[in-house]
């Protein structure tokens, strides 16, 4: 049986550009036969018939051929069911029609809704596992060097496909949305992703894309397409679900849009192209000052820093009998203390921006250091009116990890909840040995966050988008540092909440070290003869008058060299124990020059020397050590930094 229908072109045709006579009908027949057949196809693949695959009514045998790609590209590609419609959702984020991405968590969820890749055997997702995927950050809003040094890192191509959920998965993820959004500029993310799956793999993974790609630009140019009655009613009823499907800010992201559109239709000239790459290229090297920017602001401010730091320490070594002064000592400490944070949290930032962030990596006792962060942090805590409790044991637990990043992780965790918990509650630290790693957990009773917050929390300087109290103060940078370190040492860290003033915890998960101690642990650290007389060689004089000052009230004898003649001539008069040098000295002989002359003397070889500095990328560590020097303080210098570089 035959039915004729028309259609009518209307007078605005969807393809600017193309000539479509005003008026003209064409009349198009529709063998229905064939239709029900193509449609019984569809619907026993998927469990229900998508609204997909009924349109174009009026050219039945062009969605035909677009089922036969959905087929090879999608259906019978050999990957895994579910793994194919968790990246079919996970894609669909960054496309401004929102059909495919609701049918396909409906497919995604099954029972009712249909099937995972066309597969009635595949195991249905639950609504908090859709949930958790569309919440995972994109490639816009987390560090995708770290995404790609790990998926590089790999010395052999995966043996099979990613479970869901997993670290892997969500790295070949983002990399797949670089190259589903970018194609032109996603060469790295394609490289990643052969090194994962090798190049037969990688053709099946580029197929799917393929066909998700045409997919939605088929909805694009089928506007009428909406969703299924079943999905509908399933966003009804919840409604994170429908706001993460529904109003996605990603959501116009993929250059199927305007742009692409102008540009196939021949609207967008070659200059406008070349325009727009020119202003991508200015904007990116003025972040790039930005960040060297903060770099050396941070620098700068490091030298009175160290004045009023100084000072203090001196301060509350005098003891003196008017108790005012004792409480100015607090004062400046606790100031300068917080100002010293800032100042490293800023420079952290812009080495992890810069990709200038060294660790060294070694087996580090977790127990030492967690014992280590309560003592610190237990002043803190009680003038804060908070209890902090420990549930661990004392038995010996080691991570690969570097010993001064992870310190700083634990610290920031542990500072932020002291920050954001009011008095009379607690804070509680605990971990536990799970499969191959350390899983350390920081909770707290304080006044939580949304439940919508997770997604940008650890990102840079939003602590005041949130509902959270300011009265602590700070960056917010302390969460956006630890995550990125936590990153670089092969870690995982997250946090849940129940909601507003329902407390938070933080999850921090470090690889378990195998093996003997490393030789480089506290417990084995090369002892030094105590330091007794210092040179300390310092061209401002407020900086070496104060840091000398401290090293006398220490119990040390000082001499001050404010230049690296001086310091030569100074050091060959008094052979000291130790030589504290800056590197920034004035004329020709800075500080690496002093170096690498007192080891040319006979008597100064056996002398230790310390580099002093306001700069501390691992370059600067390196060059240090390769003049000469034992190692490099980062200034300010603290009463408990030269403590523990004058010891015994």
């Amino acid at each position: 049986m035959l039915m004729v229908t028309s259609v009518n072109f209307a007078k605005s045709s969807p393809l600017r550009g193309i000539d479509c006579p005003m008026g003209r009908t064409e009349s198009v027949k529709i063998d229905l036969a064939a239709q029900e057949e193509f449609d019984k196809l569809v619907s026993g693949r998927f469990g229900i018939l998508p609204n997909f695959f009924r349109s174009a009514q009026t050219a039945p045998e062009l969605i035909r051929q677009l089922w036969g790609f959905a087929v090879a590209g999608y259906l019978d590609n050999p990957m895994p069911s579910v793994f194919k419609e968790r990246l079919f959702v996970w894609l669909s984020r960054f496309c401004p029609m929102r059909y495919c991405i609701v049918r396909h968590v409906g497919f995604l969820l099954g029972h009712n809704h249909g099937h995972a890749s066309g597969d009635p055997a595949a195991v249905p997702q639950s609504i908090e596992e859709v949930v958790r995927l569309l919440r995972r950050p994109t490639p816009w809003r987390r560090d995708m060097e770290f995404t790609y040094q790990l998926l590089e890192g790999l010395t052999a191509t995966i043996e099979t496909w990613p479970d869901a959920g997993s670290e892997l998965e969500d790295a070949i993820f983002a990399c797949a949305a670089v190259l589903f959004v970018e194609p032109a500029r996603s060469e790295r993310a394609k490289r990643a992703l052969i090194q994962v799956f090798g190049t037969r793999r990688f053709e099946f993974f580029g197929g799917c894309l393929a066909f998700i790609r045409t997919a939605h630009y088929w909805t694009m140019l089928h506007p009428e397409i909406h969703s299924e009655d079943d999905m509908q009613t399933l966003m009804r009823g919840h409604e994170e679900l429908a706001r993460l499907l529904l109003d996605d800010p990603e959501a116009d992201r993929c250059e199927m849009g305007e742009r692409l559109f102008d540009e196939l239709t021949g609207l967008r000239d070659l200059h406008e192209r070349k325009e727009l790459e020119r202003a991508k290229q200015a904007l990116e090297e003025k972040d790039r000052q930005k960040d060297e920017f903060i770099a050396v602001l941070a620098h700068e401010l490091r030298n009175p820093l160290g004045v009023i730091r100084a000072a203090a320490d001196a301060l509350s070594l005098i003891h003196p009998q008017d108790p005012r002064i004792g409480r100015v000592a607090e004062r400046l400490d606790r100031q300068t203390s917080a100002m010293a944070r800032m100042l490293d949290d800023l420079l952290d930032a812009s080495r992890i921006a810069l990709g200038k962030v060294s660790l060294e990596i070694e087996r580090v006792g977790l127990t030492e250091i967690l014992t280590d962060v309560l003592d610190e942090q237990q002043a803190r805590a009680q003038q804060a009116g908070l209890r902090i409790i420990s549930k661990f044991m004392s038995t010996p637990c080691f991570v690969k990890a570097d010993r001064v990043r992870l310190r700083q992780i634990l610290d920031n965790l542990v500072s932020n909840a002291i920050k954001f918990t009011p008095a009379g509650g607690s804070i509680e630290l605990s971990f536990v040995e799970e499969q191959a790693h350390a899983v350390i957990t920081v909770r707290d009773s304080g006044v939580g966050f949304d439940e919508r917050f997770a997604d940008i929390l650890f990102e840079p300087f939003t602590q005041e988008k949130q509902g959270r109290d300011r009265a602590g103060g700070g960056l917010g940078l302390g969460l956006a540092i630890a995550m990125q370190l936590t990153r670089l040492q092969g870690g995982l860290l997250s946090a849940e909440s129940p909601g507003i003033n329902k407390g938070a915890v933080f999850t921090l998960k470090i690889p378990l070290a195998n093996g003997s101690q490393d030789a480089r642990s506290a417990d084995t650290a090369t002892i030094h003869r105590r330091a007794r007389t210092v040179l300390l060689v310092e061209d401002n004089k407020d900086i070496g008058d104060a840091l000398a000052d401290l090293l006398q009230l220490s119990g040390f004898q000082v001499r001050i060299a404010p230049d690296g003649p001086a310091a030569i001539e100074a050091a060959l008069e008094i052979t000291p124990d130790l030589i504290l040098c800056d590197l920034g000295l004035p004329g020709e002989m800075d500080g690496f020059t002093v170096a690498r002359t007192c080891r040319t003397k006979a008597s100064l070889r056996s002398v230790r020397l310390v580099a002093v500095s306001g700069y501390s990328s691992a370059q600067d560590h390196a060059d240090a050590r390769d003049a000469g020097f034992e190692c490099l303080l980062t200034k300010p210098l603290t009463r408990q930094s030269l403590l523990v570089i004058t010891r015994g």
